[in-house]
């Protein structure tokens, strides 16, 4: 699609766009030595719900790691580099008075670390439950099924009043292409998967936040 009056909102994934690790599940996985695989194949035959495969995700590092909690996980997520420019890239689309949100099926904590850096103005993402003590559990709540990042991305332009010609998205799988039927501008980033790259009106290999930001702004 070709952009409309003008950019309001851009929606960013997280994982392997904000960072240059592609997945925070995968990442805090192999830190604590499990395997998911089981877990990811029954969810994707559909034998198993999106909320259920969270769950069983978290469930494979409580038998790992008895007793872990909400800090050790959070200080995992502090382990994964963050894309460079982020709270630059940030500013200059406020600046230009355009909303910014993150949508992505990774983990809430690391997001909120993200913030610390880059005044985003919503976070989607999924959450992991604690018990009273700070030790998590097998639980959580989705705010994103990954390959419906769609229907969250709908609702917030709903929510805004903020139409599909002024709606922008950058990501880089093609869990993201959902996003990318919703954007105006839709931008590949970091990313030289040829179905991804054909799915989006853009492509910005480079990992270069303020290079999606400039072709953002052209849109104005």
């Amino acid at each position: 699609m070709m952009a409309g009056s003008g950019i309001r909102l851009v929606a960013f994934d997280m994982d392997g766009v904000l960072t240059a690790h592609p997945s925070s599940w995968e990442y805090v996985h192999s830190r604590m030595g499990v395997d998911n695989r089981k877990n990811l194949d029954l969810y994707r035959k559909g034998a198993i719900s999106y909320i259920d495969f969270l769950k069983s995700d978290v469930q494979l590092w409580i038998d790992a790691h008895p007793g872990i909690g909400e800090k050790d996980i959070r200080h995992i997520l502090g382990e994964i580099p963050l894309t460079e420019g982020i709270g630059l890239a940030v500013d200059e689309l406020r600046s230009s008075g355009i909303a910014t949100a993150i949508i992505s099926g990774g983990i809430y904590w690391l997001a909120e670390r993200i913030c610390t850096v880059a005044q985003f103005d919503r976070i989607f993402a999924n959450r992991i439950s604690t018990d009273i003590y700070g030790k998590i559990i097998p639980d959580g709540s989705v705010m994103v099924e990954p390959r419906h990042k769609d229907k969250v991305l709908a609702a917030l332009q709903q929510d805004t009043g903020i139409g599909i010609a002024e709606t922008a998205s950058v990501g880089d799988t093609l869990q993201d292409s959902a996003m990318f039927q919703r954007s105006s501008i839709s931008i590949a980033f970091n990313t030289r998967d040829p179905k991804v790259v054909r799915s989006a009106t853009h492509h910005v290999p480079s990992g270069n936040l303020l290079e999606a930001v400039r072709i953002i702004r052209q849109g104005l």
